[in-house]
């Protein structure tokens, strides 16, 4: 006889525990950090200072731990598809608008928070945050990490679609944080962009640990 699956997510207050359970969960579990490749929609959570990420699916239920979430599969009681999720996650987020300050953020946060796994974001994933978030979505400078007190990191509407870039160049702190997780070393960065240098790489790096909760990446 199955084991009886966790009871349904069905407040908001429990969405948010899901999304700080995930980065513990993912920490504990091999099998659930494999699974990160398969994601394509991702819940946002600010917390403080820094960023909190979980997938849809997480969510669905509450799952305490890894071992919970990953005896779903082949469960005779276990949803068909995440569109059920999808949909009720709606009343509480949404995804973010493009080409804001906020995308910027969430986005710049993601990518960190990948890359301390080793993982990399893929264009077509969508960010969802709190409908509370998009209400407070006005033009502005990004808030910065203690890091980037020299300035080194910008933001400029008409430079990557506002994305942040290292000053003077059109290196997104994406750019550097991708080819880092994709196992490049800060030596072989600065030879194929001999225009950026160790600072540079630092304060996307610090701009980027800035926006998690946790170490960004490890990079030789």
């Amino acid at each position: 006889m199955s084991k009886p699956l966790p009871k349904p997510v069905v407040s908001l207050d429990q969405a948010q525990t899901q999304i700080i359970r995930y980065g513990d969960a993912l920490d504990r579990s091999p099998e659930l950090l494999r699974r990160v490749s398969f994601t394509r929609s991702w819940y946002a959570l600010r917390d403080g200072e820094t960023w909190r990420f979980a997938p849809s699916k997480f969510l669905r239920r509450q799952f305490e731990r890894a071992e919970d979430y990953l005896a779903v599969k082949g469960h005779p009681d276990a949803e068909p598809d995440g569109d059920r999720t999808e949909k009720m996650l709606r009343q509480w987020f949404a995804v973010v608008p493009p080409d804001t300050r906020l995308a910027s953020e969430v986005t710049v946060a993601l990518e960190a928070f990948l890359a301390a796994y080793g993982k990399r974001r893929r264009e077509e994933d969508r960010i969802n945050v709190l409908h509370d978030e998009l209400e407070q979505i006005r033009p502005g400078v990004l808030r910065r990490a203690d890091d980037d007190r020299a300035g080194r990191i910008v933001s400029d509407p008409a430079i990557c679609g506002g994305r942040p870039t290292i000053r003077g160049t059109r290196v997104r702190v994406t750019d550097i944080l991708e080819m880092l997780a994709s196992g490049a070393a800060r030596g072989d960065i600065l030879r194929d962009f001999d225009y950026l240098s160790e600072k540079d790489i630092g304060a996307a790096l610090g701009y980027a640990a800035g926006m998690i909760d946790h170490r960004v990446i490890r990079a030789a």
